[in-house]
């Protein structure tokens, strides 16, 4: 069973790098982050078109979350971790006995503003939710983008004074492992840990990246996990010939 996490920057357009990645990698289950889009724009009869599934929770502007899937969703959660209703960036469902919750966390902005009080907040919030789910499914996935580097080494240009990396967030994240969760990264290669390159500068080009989006997995979970990898090819302009252009994170994937 393959899971993966993905923040698409979009998912109409960037729908032809989705299809073309159901179809090269044909992920059992594909969670989305950062639709920007309504439930009236979600691609839906694209999706069913090529045997795929899809719970989602839509939001335009920066949020919406979804999970696409060879099968049908049971226990469906949609929000299920908010501030504000209005606030789209949390969805879970169960597949095949295995629980899994995608997050889009808050990014920030910059330390001390607003938005990073917002985050913190929200992080509390997402802690709660799952040590309650961890207590209703041992097989648990909980997965997304972050917006937070666990370790110094996961950062090209790592500063506790930059949003992403400072210490609140990643003490926030640190707790929520300790809930009983195992960070997926495996790295048998001599390539850097990054999933996420600002388009700007040539970063993905010089590797200058974060790793930020991250798969985490209850003990009974991780026991299982046989493979994790970065998708980086999907980063490269010839990789998808219809849209030139695609996010500026990489897919993330393991193999249970």
């Amino acid at each position: 069973m393959k899971i993966v996490t993905w923040n698409v920057n979009s998912i109409n357009v960037r729908l032809p790098n989705i299809l073309k990645y159901l179809h090269d990698y044909k992920p059992d289950v594909l969670c989305l982050q950062e639709l920007k889009c309504l439930d009236d724009k979600y691609p839906s009869d694209a999706l069913g078109d090529i045997g795929y599934k899809s719970i989602q929770s839509c939001q335009k502007t920066y949020n919406g979350v979804s999970i696409i899937s060879k099968i049908e969703a049971e226990d469906i959660a949609l929000n299920p971790v908010n501030i504000s209703n209005d606030e789209k960036r949390s969805i879970a469902g169960t597949y095949n006995g295995i629980r899994v919750i995608n997050f889009y966390v808050v990014n920030g902005q910059a330390v001390d503003s607003d938005k990073y009080r917002h985050k913190l907040a929200w992080l509390n919030k997402a802690s709660e939710y799952i040590k309650q789910q961890l207590t209703l499914h041992p097989k648990l996935i909980v997965l997304g983008d972050f917006n937070i580097v666990p370790k110094e080494t996961d950062a090209f240009d790592f500063s506790k004074d930059q949003i992403l990396c400072s210490d609140k967030e990643r003490e926030a994240l640190s707790s929520i492992i300790k809930l009983g969760l195992t960070d997926c990264y495996i790295n048998n290669t001599d390539e850097s840990p990054y999933t996420w390159w600002d388009y700007r500068g040539g970063a993905f080009h010089r590797d200058a990246g974060y790793r930020i989006d991250l798969i985490l997995a209850s003990d009974k979970a991780a026991k299982s996990i046989k493979k994790y990898e970065v998708n980086k090819d999907t980063r490269h302009k010839s990789w998808c010939s219809e849209q030139p252009k695609t996010s500026d994170h990489a897919p993330v994937m393991i193999e249970i």
